[in-house]
């Protein structure tokens, strides 16, 4: 009788712990974001922290995964076109997810602004900011407040490395983005850039970090479950942290 419970018991735990497998005939997922290290890249290890996470659940879910690196220009509008079957490197965008079926979050980052060392520009609030000019990368989703914000002035760069090195030289007051997307361009490109800009205090805000599944896939549902089931295994796990560590710049 004990051995038979144990028996059940044991079947029970392997169940549980089994990814739910997808449904839908074609199992098969195209997974693009743009280029936005160390999320996401070309020359990354893994093609960065999004793209790496987001295969090796879907992989670990049961579905046969393929991923490309595209300008945001083509990642949006073929999102919304259904050319591809998941965007991943995502902040949480109300218009994107009329198009898109969100999964849950698996990074955590804050962005905030980036002053040249020793100036005195501030932030408080979205007003506190008129008299600055702010870098900003094209086509670039910050804060929803903050994006709408057409009274701010705005300079528009192709990279957040590029706003880096122009606050730097004193060309604008600020520019902003992922503190991790900071630290990580500064390290990639020149570290004296350390030594010449400082983090402002308060972060505009703290954004998820998501995947996320076009609409016009039938299945769309059942591969945002399947997602969201696998991610939970490898948080409680521990193998969505060790992940992870390979990628994080501190």
């Amino acid at each position: 009788m004990f051995l038979g419970i144990r028996r059940l018991l044991a079947f029970c735990v392997v169940f549980l712990a089994m990814p739910v497998l997808p449904t839908h005939a074609d199992d098969r997922l195209v997974v693009v974001a743009d280029e936005w290290p160390p999320f996401s890249g070309e020359g990354l290890p893994g093609q960065g922290i999004s793209l790496d996470v987001t295969r090796a659940v879907l992989e670990r879910a049961g579905f046969t995964v393929e991923t490309a690196v595209l300008p945001w220009s083509r990642v949006v509008s073929g999102a919304k076109a259904g050319d591809y079957d998941v965007v991943t490197s995502l902040f949480l965008d109300v218009d994107l997810a009329k198009s898109l079926l969100y999964s849950d979050p698996f990074f955590t980052t804050e962005v905030q602004f980036v002053r040249a060392k020793g100036a005195d520009a501030t932030y408080r609030d979205l007003q506190s900011l008129r008299p600055y000019t702010i870098a900003v990368g094209i086509d670039f989703l910050y804060e929803e407040r903050f994006d709408r914000a057409d009274f701010l002035n705005k300079f528009e760069v192709m990279t957040a490395y590029q706003g880096i090195q122009m606050v730097a030289s004193g060309r604008v007051d600020l520019t902003l983005d992922s503190t991790h997307v900071i630290r990580h361009s500064i390290q990639q490109g020149d570290r004296s850039l350390l030594d010449k800009i400082e983090f402002i205090e308060p972060a505009l805000t703290s954004q998820n970090i998501h995947m996320a599944i076009s609409r016009l896939r039938p299945d769309h549902k059942q591969v945002a479950q399947a997602f969201n089931t696998t991610l939970a295994q490898m948080r409680a796990d521990g193998t969505l942290d060790a992940l992870l560590a390979k990628h994080l710049v501190e």
